[in-house]
């Protein structure tokens, strides 16, 4: 039997005008389904779910969620939380975005496990942004089959 690897990436795009905030681009691809989405958000909020992320991948922290977009014009909803005493993590995402009509949406939404080694490797990734010049991607990768 194959394994059908997931993936989540975050490409965070250098300031143009204001420090304070940050273009990101999202996409996933889970179990043969996809999606992608772009939302503008503030260094803080992205400062503050590296923090989380770190808590959860120490041990010390529950849960790392990353939302993008604003109230109805919600775009990005990351969770990594640990996955019971397995020592793996579950990361949920759910993305959306405008169809053609203004008022349509396509959405996305999956989990996936991914081992310890990945989560490093994705906050290490993200731990690049801060001083970027030029675009950063982090990437994290996990097996959407596997049950945690």
């Amino acid at each position: 039997m194959t394994r059908m690897p997931a993936e989540f990436t975050l490409t965070i795009q250098p300031p143009i005008d204001d420090d304070d905030f940050r273009e990101l681009a999202a996409r996933v691809s889970c179990r043969g389904f996809g999606g992608e989405t772009a939302f503008t958000i503030a260094r803080r909020d992205l400062d503050r779910f590296a923090a989380e992320l770190d808590g959860v991948r120490r041990g010390t922290g529950h849960e790392a969620q990353l939302l993008g977009g604003w109230d109805a014009e919600e775009r990005l909803r990351l969770r990594i939380t640990p996955s019971g005493r397995s020592g793996q993590f579950i990361a949920r995402v759910w993305i959306a975005n405008r169809g053609p009509r203004e008022d349509q949406w396509h959405r996305a939404e999956t989990e996936f496990v991914c081992p310890p080694e990945a989560l490093s490797g994705f906050l290490a990734g993200l731990g690049g942004w801060s001083d970027a010049a030029a675009s950063t991607e982090a990437s994290l990768v996990g097996d959407a089959d596997a049950t945690a």
